[in-house]
């Protein structure tokens, strides 16, 4: 099977600020806002392509490893910027689950379970980022890493951006014509747009987060009403089918690897949980043809994970049982968003 790059796929395709380059093992990681981390599980062949050489010493040519996971949705939001640039990249499963029974030290009522869920995570990720969170994108000619969600969507769109400036695109570079950027030119805009997408994190992420894992009632349902204040909140500010103007963007990115998951809180939390399908002076009709006009794109739909597998895998945190850093965090009452890497992390 081959994806919009002409790559062949080794599995089957299912349906986090800074910009800078930070060396492997630097402790810049941790410096990095956490505004997010952490799919389709795709494996694409690589293969590098050329951009000029700046006087900072930017390499000549870079070969993308990128650390993913199929069921991830703040790494969905890294593999649509690649997808919508076509930017040539090796996919890596990094991260993974495995069953471990109660250690007796957790904090909430780990004697009530039998098992709890952790992340495996790949030793290439450890490698490349201490924190092992995905995504991370790796230039494995430079050994230099990109992490952090947002971060890694304007990385991205930048160097597509110099892609498109010296001329390495279209047929003959094998990498894929060049595609509308995803941050608008303009300062203010762009402005507006990170602000956007942090409303987006604070709002819809982190809710998301706590309505599948909140046991008290009245949280979940102050949860879920935050979250759709985001979805408001979102189409309020769109100028257009998507949310910058006439083409997928920076804020869409942002917003619907978290917008197609949706199911799974009305899935596991009922009917009243549900993302209303109209009213508001159509509010909400704008909302679902939005949703609709993205997932409708073809380099989109080859990235969502297939919905009765997420259903599967998302029902470690409805249980309660995912011991994940954002697992951890909303646990303890924090935002999904905040996750604190030495009191969230794996200690077991």
């Amino acid at each position: 099977m081959k994806g919009i790059l002409g790559v062949a796929f080794r599995q089957p395709a299912i349906s986090r600020a800074s910009q800078t380059l930070s060396p492997i093992a630097s402790s810049s990681v941790q410096a990095l806002n956490r505004i997010s981390s952490c799919g389709h599980r795709r494996t694409s062949k690589a293969r590098s392509f050329s951009t000029t050489a700046s006087s900072s010493g930017e390499p000549s040519s870079i070969k993308l490893k990128y650390f993913s996971a199929w069921f991830c949705p703040f790494a969905h939001r890294a593999t649509l910027a690649l997808e919508h640039h076509q930017i040539p990249y090796q996919w890596e499963e990094a991260l993974g689950w495995e069953k471990r029974a109660p250690s007796g030290d957790e904090e909430f009522s780990a004697s009530e379970r039998q098992d709890w869920w952790y992340h495996w995570k790949s030793p290439g990720l450890l490698a490349a980022n201490p924190q092992g969170m995905v995504p991370t994108l790796l230039d494995e000619t430079t050994g230099r890493a990109v992490t952090e969600s947002l971060v890694c969507i304007e990385f991205i769109d930048e160097l597509a951006a110099s892609r498109t400036r010296t001329g390495q695109h279209g047929a003959s570079s094998g990498v894929g014509m060049s595609a509308p950027p995803l941050l608008p030119s303009c300062p203010f805009e762009r402005a507006r747009a990170r602000l956007a997408a942090d409303a987006v994190n604070k709002s819809v992420t982190s809710a998301y987060y706590s309505v599948l894992m909140r046991i008290d009632a009245e949280e979940r349902r102050q949860a879920f009403e935050k979250l759709l204040n985001g979805l408001r909140s979102f189409v309020r500010g769109s100028r257009g089918d998507f949310w910058g103007g006439d083409t997928l963007g920076y804020v869409d990115c942002v917003l619907l690897p978290y917008a197609y998951r949706l199911y799974a809180i009305e899935h596991y939390r009922g009917a009243d949980f549900a993302v209303p399908t109209s009213g508001e002076d159509g509010l909400w009709e704008r909302y679902h043809a939005w949703f609709a006009r993205a997932t409708a794109l073809e380099y989109v739909a080859g990235t969502l994970p297939e919905k009765q597998r997420y259903l599967r895998h998302v029902a470690k945190y409805a249980e309660g049982r995912a011991r994940s850093k954002v697992g951890n965090a909303v646990r303890r009452g924090a935002a999904a968003h905040e996750y604190d890497d030495a009191i969230d992390g794996d200690k077991h």
